[in-house]
């Protein structure tokens, strides 16, 4: 009988273990390819770090907010997971208003993930997801809003749906700032704080918008800057448009045409001109011109609004002399001006903006022998209101040519300063006797010539009217295509603050800067001014304090934050030191830990804001 014992072929042993280390080796193969899509690949990654982000809050230089995010509600469908669309239509139809057969029509058509209602009541959608239907999500996003409707529109911009989507202006600009976290447990980008002040930006739509639609012209532009730092208080487009509704407006109505529209600046350009003549000192200040109304110069005629006889530079600022300031400007080399109109920065970008237009200023090699003398009444020279403002303003604070400014700070969800912006100068050499004597003659332009809409009883006010053909290609110049305009500092004894005025195509009767730019400049100076010297007071007098007592807080328990504004919860949880996170704007309607709770150091606080 035979073993029972059957030897074993070594050849089978070696296939055993040639199988085991195929299974090996296939399970080590499998477990890297999970280890590399859960860690190191970078379409994962992606997903992982794609956290929704509240956008940062924009104020005005009073914390007036003008740009603010809060949560809202997406309903979202997975059709694949819906047993009946019938019902499913039926049941969330009432709370998303929309009919119920549009939304199976929906479930029906589409195969993939969609989203049904963005953007609705989060009352509504919490009452969708309460009844637990199969493949009905709801998404948390963020709705940006605008609490001032209109307000400085055109500067601040807009969003799209996705609060994440800047799509025009200061939202636009500085929406990596606005999107940018200084805390990973706060998900809130950087609060941005602008250097505009909201009433007067108000004070200046409500007279801008008034004359614009009573002038019925193409586009009204107003601008208030700070002489002595180039701060913008006030920048204002006609027409606008409410952020909130953006897709009900054209894209003329989006435009910031302060930095956009181009033209020719007209009799404005008269006290570039008349600076240059006194600053080289080629001109006496009562060395005489005369105008006969009009001056031909080769086969060219320029004419004047009247014959003004023997005038001097101040009469030629006064009545808007053309002929006085050509046969003024012929004492001047054509290359010294146009070495200072380079440097009060004519054809080039002020820098506020990356989309800002430069505007045209001819290069110096295509200069030909009348250049000087339409330049002299702001001819073939064309700007932007923003460009006019930012050069006139050098002509009054001793030659410093600023980058305007529109912001003047950021800061966290703390409170805390993280940049600050500012202007460094580039400088003119001015001469303050001619500085001041320009600001003399607009004084008197505003007094007696062809400013006085803008006088004011018992407030000086300088300022230099602009009235300005528009050419068509091709056409050259058109009697019935005008740019108006008024260009005024305030107080003109010691002017600290610019302001210009312009008027694109009026089609009314009345046309010339004089007459309807310099009476809105007016308008506006008139309600702005218990602002302006509320402000001065507040600077230069020292009120008496008065001692308010401060909340009496428990340090080792938690306080009741309910009810509380984001500055005042911020300075509690300050003198507390104890690390928290903030969602939402407006006023504390939840936090987390209770009040009275006692206080754990390593807890992390959340604050809720409706």
């Amino acid at each position: 009988m035979s073993n029972s014992t059957t030897s074993l072929n070594p050849s089978y042993f070696v296939r055993v273990r040639i199988l085991l280390g195929f299974l090996v080796l296939l399970f080590l193969i499998l477990y890297s390819r999970v280890i590399f899509l859960t860690f190191f690949n970078k379409n994962i990654i992606e997903v992982k770090k794609d956290v929704k982000i509240q956008r940062g809050i924009i104020y005005d230089r009073r914390g007036i907010e003008l740009a603010l995010s809060h949560d809202s509600s997406t309903i979202g469908i997975n059709p694949e997971q819906i047993y009946d669309p019938v019902f499913t239509a039926q049941k969330i139809s009432p709370y998303l208003g929309i009919p119920a057969k549009k939304i199976e029509k929906s479930i029906n058509e589409k195969e993939n993930y969609f989203l049904i209602k963005r953007e609705m009541d989060n009352f509504n959608a919490q009452k969708i997801i309460e009844m637990g239907l199969p493949g009905v999500r709801l998404e948390k996003e963020y709705k940006r809003l605008y609490p001032n409707g209109a307000l400085a529109s055109n500067l601040i911009g807009f969003t799209g749906m996705d609060d994440n989507q800047a799509l025009s202006g200061l939202e636009n600009m500085f929406n990596a700032e606005l999107l940018t976290m200084t805390d990973k447990e706060i998900p809130r980008g950087l609060d941005m704080y602008l250097t505009i002040d909201s009433l007067i930006q108000y004070r200046l739509e409500m007279s801008l918008g008034k004359a614009f639609r009573e002038t019925k012209s193409k586009k009204a532009i107003g601008i208030f800057m700070d002489v002595n730092n180039g701060n913008v208080l006030a920048m204002a487009s006609f027409p606008n448009f409410d952020p909130n509704r953006y897709s009900d407006y054209s894209e003329e109505a989006k435009t910031n045409w302060a930095i956009r529209y181009v033209y020719e600046p007209g009799s404005t350009m008269k006290i570039f001109m008349a600076l240059i003549l006194l600053n080289e000192k080629l001109i006496d200040f009562n060395e005489k011109f005369y105008c006969p109304g009009y001056i031909e110069f080769g086969s060219r005629l320029v004419r004047c609004t009247d014959q003004h006889g023997l005038v001097d530079i101040e009469e030629i600022l006064q009545y808007s002399c053309n002929v006085g300031i050509i046969k003024a400007i012929k004492k001047v080399h054509p290359k010294v001006i146009y070495e200072y109109l380079r440097k009060f920065k004519f054809g080039q970008k002020t820098g506020f903006s990356a989309s800002e237009s430069k505007g045209i200023f001819p290069p110096y090699k295509d200069w030909g022998t009348s250049t000087p003398y339409y330049l002299a009444i702001g001819q073939g020279i064309e700007t932007t209101p923003l460009q006019l403002v930012t050069s006139a303003a050098a002509i009054i604070n001793n030659g410093r040519v600023h980058t305007p400014v529109i912001v003047s700070h950021l800061s966290n969800v703390y409170g805390d300063i993280v940049k600050k912006y500012g202007s460094e100068p580039t400088f003119t050499d001015i001469d303050e006797s001619a500085s001041n004597y320009i600001l003399n003659a607009m004084t008197k332009v505003v007094k007696h010539g062809t400013g006085k809409n803008a006088f004011i009883q018992d407030y000086a006010i300088a300022g230099k009217t602009g009235t300005a053909q528009k050419a068509k290609p091709g056409r050259g110049y058109s009697d019935g295509l005008i740019s108006a305009s008024f260009l005024g500092f305030f107080p003109a004894d010691k002017p600290r603050i610019v302001g210009l005025i312009v008027f694109d195509e009026p089609g009314g009767i009345e046309h010339t800067g004089g007459r309807i730019a310099a009476p809105v400049f007016k308008e506006v100076v008139e309600n702005i001014l218990p602002i302006i010297d509320y402000q001065e007071y507040a600077n230069k007098y020292t009120l008496s304090e008065i001692n308010i007592p401060k909340e009496t807080l428990n340090l080792n328990n938690v306080p009741d934050l309910k009810g509380k504004s984001l500055s005042e919860t911020i300075s509690i949880l300050q003198r507390y030191g104890v690390k928290y996170k903030i969602s939402g704007s407006g006023f504390c309607s939840k936090q987390n830990p209770e009040p009275g709770e006692v206080i754990n150091k390593e807890d992390v606080w959340s604050i809720y804001f409706e």
